[in-house]
């Protein structure tokens, strides 16, 4: 497993920073403009996040979420999350849960209830507002702008609702900039920590109202000296021997430090990526993993699978890097016997074959045989033969083949059915043809097709019994059945 978080586009808060997207993404947006219209700019947007870090295939994991619910279109229409119809009813037309989404199902990933949104720290300027910058593709008269945020220990592991939300600025019809830019002041929000400001644009000139999902980090004091690189998302339980490495990168890609944790006992994902936040904690100079108190600035782990999340230096410019390796794991053989015949009457042979076996891993594999009658020509070998005296009464027997990869051995078994000489009545042997090259000569004997009983020639001319040839040796009706057998 081997994963990348993509860094947040916007560090400093409060600041202007132009827009600098790819062409081709530019592009992909055009064709939307008569109709759509804009998102949150600074801080990102949930839906504008994930549209700036590679829509196609995203790095961050609730971005990538987002996309198995709706696929990619929507982060490229990040400007349009709207109802046409609002009028100012959006606690009516849109239910608890769908807040990002605006009920519009096409959004749905982004309505997703999940704690590693990726998310902007942001610090109050020293008169106690903020400026939030909103990029509008196409301006329009407003109405009113609504500023909500989630109330104090709102956690987002579940769906956002209305009650969640507490509203704290309301601005009337604020002029655009040149560059297409509402520059919204409010006053900075009385919660700190993780949160979602829900905002809500109405316009003056339509019914048509937008919506905006922001997730935000709030702090008391000045600029944060961490950057939010993500969720540490623990995805599984690990065995003991794997290695989980944070690996840090500055901006000309080469490798800044590197801390590695390795489990002494099988572990559950949140036991692991606190133990692993603690080794990070203690010995990296540049990176943290925990919870950001926005209050004394500390990062402290907590034990879950999805909560901690990596900082690194602000001012270093870093990428990370989360890389987890495992130990060679195992995939026991498949045994596979096959018996020729599986049923015999008097005494015979029998033909076994672990030729079928396999291993998914390609070990070399070893094979042991073994019987509950009869002798085995080879106990070790892929290929070996069950020699069976007559029975004096039927009888089951049982083969049982071994096969091992060297780390796990699997064993299957196979039965015999195999009944005693005369069993139909008559005192013979086989029933010919059956056990042709097992017959011994002057002793064995058959029940021919006519019928009759026939001994096996003794020496020397005996070996004509075990030819298979009807035409020839077929006792009884073979051209040369007297040399081979004696009518009894």
């Amino acid at each position: 497993m081997n994963y990348r978080f993509k860094k947040p586009s916007l560090k400093a808060t409060g600041a202007t920073l132009p827009l600098a997207l790819p062409l081709i993404l530019l592009s992909s947006t055009l064709s939307h403009n008569a109709s759509a219209h804009g998102s949150m700019e600074v801080p990102e947007s949930r839906i504008y996040n994930c549209f700036l870090n590679n829509p196609e295939n995203p790095s961050d994991p609730a971005c990538a979420a987002a996309k198995e619910v709706g696929g990619t279109q929507p982060f490229y229409d990040w400007n349009e999350v709207n109802l046409a119809n609002a009028d100012s009813r959006h606690r009516e037309l849109i239910p608890d849960g769908q807040l990002c989404s605006a009920g519009r199902s096409k959004y749905a990933g982004i309505d997703l209830a999940r704690s590693d949104w990726q998310a902007t720290p942001i610090s109050p300027k020293a008169d106690g507002t903020f400026d939030f910058r909103f990029y509008a593709a196409a301006p329009h008269s407003t109405k009113d702008w609504v500023f909500y945020v989630t109330r104090q220990g709102y956690t987002g592991t579940e769906p956002l609702k209305w009650d969640d939300l507490v509203e704290f600025c309301r601005l009337g019809n604020i002029p655009v900039g040149s560059d297409k830019r509402y520059t919204l002041n409010c006053p900075f929000p009385q919660v700190t920590g993780k949160h979602v400001i829900y905002t809500t644009w109405q316009r003056n000139d339509s019914t048509e109202a937008f919506y905006v999902c922001t997730d935000v980090i709030l702090g008391d004091g000045g600029s944060s000296p961490w950057a939010d690189e993500g969720a540490l998302n623990a995805q599984s339980d690990l065995a003991a021997g794997s290695t989980v490495t944070l690996r840090l990168f500055n901006s000309a890609g080469n490798d800044q430090e590197s801390v590695s944790y390795t489990l002494t006992s099988d572990q559950a994902a949140a036991q692991w990526a606190f133990a692993f936040a603690q080794q990070v904690n203690s010995q990296s100079q540049y990176a943290r993993i925990g919870l950001l108190d926005p209050d004394s600035g500390n990062i402290n782990p907590v034990q879950s699978s999805t909560d901690n999340r990596i900082y690194t230096q602000a001012d270093l410019d870093l990428s990370v890097q989360v890389d987890i390796d495992t130990p060679n794991s195992n995939t026991p053989p498949q045994a596979v016997i096959s018996l020729s015949p599986d049923s015999l009457t008097g005494a015979g042979s029998v033909a076994l074959s672990a030729a079928n076996s396999s291993d998914a891993d390609g070990d070399a594999l070893t094979y042991s045989w073994s019987t509950s009658a009869g002798t085995l020509s080879n106990t070790s070998g892929v290929e070996s033969t069950l020699q069976l005296a007559a029975p004096s009464a039927a009888r089951t027997v049982t083969v049982t083949l071994a096969v091992s990869d060297g780390t796990a051995t699997v064993t299957t078994s196979g039965t015999i059915s195999q009944q005693p000489s005369g069993g139909n009545g008559g005192d013979y042997d086989y029933v010919y043809p059956d056990g042709i090259g097992n017959y011994v000569p002057g002793e064995t004997v058959v029940l021919g097709s006519d019928g009759a009983l026939y001994q096996c020639r003794p020496f020397p001319y005996g070996q004509w019994c075990n030819i298979n040839s009807a035409y020839h040796y077929a006792p009884g009706t073979g051209a040369n059945w007297e040399d081979a057998w004696i009518k009894q």
